[in-house]
């Protein structure tokens, strides 16, 4: 079976990415890992910028059949919509507060300039972040529409993961145990890309800033709700903390910790 994880950018993707695969790793259901030709031998996931048909039928011929999972930013190219829709292969996608997907492309670009590295250095203020967001979610509705695609909030994912985990096993057919999923991911070092962890982070936004993005997304503000309550829970127990972006070097020691356990 091929499962695809899409994602918008800063949306907790890489971790629903993860708990997608320690829930068949749960179900007794050993995962592939592509190397070559796909992806150098020691690729922490299996990422494609864009997957199309042809990419699909040439991995599924290489695993002969096994379970694997992909990961990707990008749209669903050729056919993958149909096959979505007609159940030939499983997809889930995730979602966030486009608030706080711009604050933190924001973080990762101030990162980005300090250690001299090209991605994300375009982003530096609020208005950096628009273009880029527009185009990802227009990305996001081409997957959310293909068909029986299971949609995640970044507040699900991440305040609410037993649910996620539980919502990914029923999709496979399997029953599984959340906290044996969950309890690979107790320590933040463990998740890839974690950033600031702060619930409710759009209220660090400025109101005329947050005055634009409700009215440019006002679409989808009306579709989903991303203060839930567990967020709600969340943000109340950090109100004492001050929570800082996580820095490169910790991202490569958490890249490093990954490739570690894979």
């Amino acid at each position: 079976m091929i499962y695809i994880c899409y994602g918008i950018t800063k949306s907790a993707s890489t971790f629903l990415y993860q708990l997608t695969e320690e829930v068949f790793r749960a179900a007794g259901r050993p995962i592939a890992r592509l190397g070559k030709p796909f992806r150098k031998p020691d690729s922490i996931e299996n990422y494609f910028n864009f997957i199309d048909h042809d990419l699909l039928a040439a991995i599924e011929s290489h695993t002969d059949g096994k379970d694997v999972v992909l990961k990707t930013h990008g749209p669903p190219c050729g056919n993958v919509a149909q096959m979505v829709a007609e159940g030939r292969i499983l997809a889930n996608a995730s979602i966030r507060d486009p608030r706080e997907i711009a604050l933190s492309m924001i973080d990762h670009g101030d990162r980005s300039r300090r250690w001299r590295v090209f991605s994300f250095s375009e982003f530096a203020t609020v208005s950096d972040t628009l273009n880029a967001i527009d185009i990802q979610l227009g990305v996001f509705r081409d997957w959310a529409a293909a068909g029986p695609v299971e949609v995640f909030t970044y507040n699900d994912i991440c305040y609410d993961s037993a649910s996620v985990v539980q919502a990914i096993a029923r999709q496979i057919g399997a029953t599984v145990d959340s906290a044996s999923v969950l309890g690979q991911f107790r320590h933040k070092g463990s998740i890839g890309q974690f950033s600031k962890g702060k619930a409710l982070r759009y209220s660090e936004m400025a109101a005329a800033d947050q005055a634009i993005f409700l009215e440019r997304y006002a679409e989808l503000y009306a579709t989903f709700t991303f203060d839930t309550e567990a967020a709600r829970r969340v943000a109340a127990q950090q109100a004492s903390l001050t929570l800082r972006p996580t820095g490169e070097f910790a991202q490569r020691i958490t890249n490093i910790r990954r490739r570690f356990r894979i």
